[in-house]
């Protein structure tokens, strides 16, 4: 048996025309563009919020957070679910390309310095060019990761105002039971 280079998956992916990676395993999940809520106190870099598993999530766009050119997501967008600091953020890109092995030999050296936060780590051929690979834990600043959570919470607090509270039952509850309690009122006792 030939012994083989470990190889790193990495999700690639386009954002603005450029190509982009992320490693595989920081990639929760794949889904489509839901529709978002819009908060009016949301920055620009924020597309929208959305419900996810009882959690909600922050899409954030990475054209305007990379500094690209922005532009209108596609009907069809898809979003990397990724966590930051234990909490769910997506990511909107616009198209996926491929989960691609990536041997440590083929990855292709960058000059952190020339990225903000340091985020892009490293490259490798991929297609007619080559992909930049992304640390998914330097794409937000320590204070960007603060506010967002800041809002995150907001997000979820306005939310639960919307939930009956847990010692009142729900609507569809209280209606149901009440014909049984005047039917048990009035059966005669013996």
């Amino acid at each position: 048996m030939v012994a083989t280079a470990a190889a790193t998956r990495n999700v690639v992916f386009s954002v603005s025309g450029r190509v982009l990676a992320l490693p595989a395993d920081a990639v929760r999940r794949v889904l489509p563009l839901p529709r978002l809520d819009s908060p009016p106190a949301a920055p620009p870099v924020v597309a929208g919020l959305f419900r996810h598993r009882d959690q909600t999530v922050p899409v954030l766009r990475l054209d305007i957070l990379l500094g690209f050119d922005p532009a209108p997501a596609a009907l069809y967008a898809p979003l990397l679910l990724i966590e930051r600091e234990e909490r769910p953020l997506a990511l909107l890109v616009d198209r996926i390309f491929d989960i691609v092995p990536v041997p440590e030999s083929m990855l292709l050296e960058t000059d952190a310095a020339l990225s903000f936060n340091g985020c892009a780590v490293g490259g490798f051929p991929f297609g007619a060019g080559n992909a930049t690979l992304l640390d998914p834990e330097r794409l937000l600043t320590e204070t960007e990761g603060r506010l967002l959570a800041a809002f995150q919470d907001l997000a979820d607090e306005r939310a639960a105002r919307w939930q009956p509270a847990a010692s009142e039952p729900a609507a569809s509850e209280s209606a149901a039971s009440e014909p049984a309690e005047a039917e048990d009122a009035a059966e005669p006792t013996s």
